[in-house]
């Protein structure tokens, strides 16, 4: 009877899982000694869910948008930093409704520029492919013929340096815009050096100062009857883009050409 009894024991402590008491697994903590006892996992409060934010009527409409950006920036952190599916949901929803504001303000957007024609830059400026290309004609011909009348009462003054390489690049181009509008160009040279397109220039005294020259090449349109003085620009420019220049800057006023 006792050697049943000491089996029993050894089977209980060794081989047999321990019965649910109220000292369940005690044995395989006995480092705990009689402090068993654990504080439990303090509970999380679930954060609450933004609401979609739709505008408030009666409301500030810059502080409502402001309300608006800060519940989804704030939705989309959230998600970021603790992707659960809950989290990633709720800025779905709330950037889906996003999107939806933005299409439906797109579309009252073109319907009322397709109503009011004061409204509609497209009749300015075009930006369909073929009335693009009738804009672009009419002004390249408006812009020769303007430039073509300039040149009978302007010319332009030229400064460069004979060392400067881009003065050497761009003289050949000069030359060309004044042989194809006819326009007279007079060449100074701030060092006394020569252009091949330019062999004989004036060498300056103190003109470059008076117009404020900081850099070469650098082209003005001179008035000789009115006397007037317009910088046209500095660097390389291509003959359609002196062209454009003095158009825009003699017959255009700001903001007309756009």
């Amino acid at each position: 009877m006792k050697r049943t009894v000491t089996f029993l024991l050894l089977a209980m402590t060794f081989g047999a899982p321990a019965a649910p008491a109220s000292g369940q697994g005690y044995f395989g903590r006995q480092a705990e000694g009689w402090f068993w006892y654990h504080d439990p996992e303090p509970t999380r409060e679930p954060e609450e869910a933004e609401t979609l934010p739709v505008p408030r009527a009666t409301a500030d409409p810059l502080e409502e948008l402001k309300r608006i950006q800060e519940a989804i920036a704030r939705a989309e952190a959230r998600a970021v930093l603790e992707p659960t599916t809950e989290n990633v949901k709720e800025y779905l929803r709330l950037n889906q409704w996003q999107l939806d504001q933005s299409a439906l303000f797109s579309d009252v957007w073109r319907r009322a520029v397709w109503q009011d024609p004061s409204l509609d830059y497209s009749l300015r400026r075009p930006t369909m492919s073929l009335a693009v290309q009738q804009y672009h004609d009419q002004r390249k011909a408006s812009k020769a013929r303007a430039v073509a009348e300039i040149a009978g009462t302007h010319g332009l003054f030229f400064f460069f340096k004979g060392s400067c390489p881009y003065c050497h690049t761009f003289g050949p181009i000069l030359r060309q815009f004044s042989e194809i509008y006819g326009i007279e160009v007079l060449p100074v040279s701030l060092d006394g050096g020569v252009l091949p397109d330019y062999p004989t220039p004036r060498v300056d005294t103190h003109v470059a100062a008076q117009l404020g020259v900081q850099a070469v090449p650098s082209v003005f349109l001179v008035d000789p009857n009115g006397r007037s003085v317009i910088p046209v620009g500095n660097g390389v420019m291509s003959v359609d883009e002196l062209a454009e220049r003095i158009y825009v800057l003699t017959q255009t006023a700001p903001g007309e050409d756009y």
